[in-house]
C-alpha cells in the first residue's frame, strides 16, 4: 500500500472522504505544497479538546525496523472512557483488540484483550499502529504545531498541521491533514529521525 497512490482502489468509505484523501496525497507530492499560511492551531486544539468521541476505520502502513506491514483497524475514541481498537487486517491478526487508558501520551497504558505479553507498551511512544492515533489526538488537543497552513484543490479546503518533538529518543515529526470545515481527520504521516515510519489513512469517520 502506498499512501500517495490513489488509483489502486484501496480507499473505501464515503465518496467525499475518498475524494478528499486522494487530493491530499496528490498535494503531498508537491514540494512546498503551495498552500496559504494559517494563523495558528488554537481553534484545532479547542475543537479536539471538546470532541466527545468518534468511530473510525484506519488503514495503516508501518515501516518500522526494516519491514513494511499493512494493517486495518477499527478505532473508537471516547473522551470520558478508554479508547478501544480492533485489528481487522491482516487476516492472521484480525479480531485482536485492545484498550488504551490514560489522559495523554505521557501517561497511558496499552493492553491487548486476551493476550499475555511481557511488554505490551511500545518501545517508542506514538509510532506504532496500536498507539499512533491516541498520541496524535493528544497532540491535536494539547500541542502547539510548528507549522499550520491550508491547501485547496478541486474545491476541497484542507488544514495541515506539522508537529515536531525532540526528546531523548530522537526527533519525531508528525503531519496531519484535516478538513478545514469540521476538522475531520483525513490522513497523517509520522517520521522518526527524518525517516517515515507510519502512514495513517482515515477511510471512514463518524463522530459519536
Amino acid at each position: 500500500m502506498n499512501c500517495r497512490d490513489c488509483s489502486n482502489g484501496i480507499i473505501e468509505g464515503s465518496g467525499d472522504l475518498k475524494r478528499v484523501f486522494c487530493m491530499v496525497m496528490l498535494l503531498v507530492l508537491l514540494s512546498g505544497c503551495g498552500g496559504s499560511a494559517a494563523a495558528d492551531g488554537s481553534a484545532v486544539r479547542a475543537y479536539f479538546e471538546e470532541l466527545g468521541g468518534f468511530e473510525a476505520h484506519l488503514k495503516i502502513l508501518s515501516d518500522l525496523e526494516q519491514s513494511v506491514l499493512e494493517y486495518e483497524v477499527d478505532y473508537v475514541y471516547n473522551k470520558e472512557d478508554n479508547d478501544t481498537f480492533t485489528i481487522t487486517a491482516p487476516e492472521s491478526l484480525a479480531g485482536i483488540g485492545g484498550t488504551i487508558a490514560g489522559t495523554d501520551s505521557a501517561s497511558f497504558v496499552l493492553q491487548y484483550d486476551g493476550l499475555e505479553l511481557d511488554d505490551a507498551m511500545p518501545q517508542r511512544t506514538g509510532l506504532t499502529p496500536a498507539d499512533a492515533l491516541f498520541c496524535l489526538l493528544d497532540d491535536l488537543r494539547r500541542a502547539e504545531p510548528a507549522q499550520v497552513w491550508t491547501e485547496s484543490t478541486g474545491g476541497v479546503d484542507l488544514l495541515v498541521l506539522r508537529y515536531q518533538q525532540d526528546g531523548d529518543d530522537g526527533k519525531v515529526e508528525k503531519q496531519v491533514w484535516l478538513t478545514e470545515q469540521g476538522y475531520q481527520l483525513v490522513c497523517a504521516e509520522l517520521y522518526a529521525d527524518g525517516e517515515r515510519v507510519l502512514q495513517i489513512q482515515v477511510t471512514s469517520y463518524r463522530e459519536t
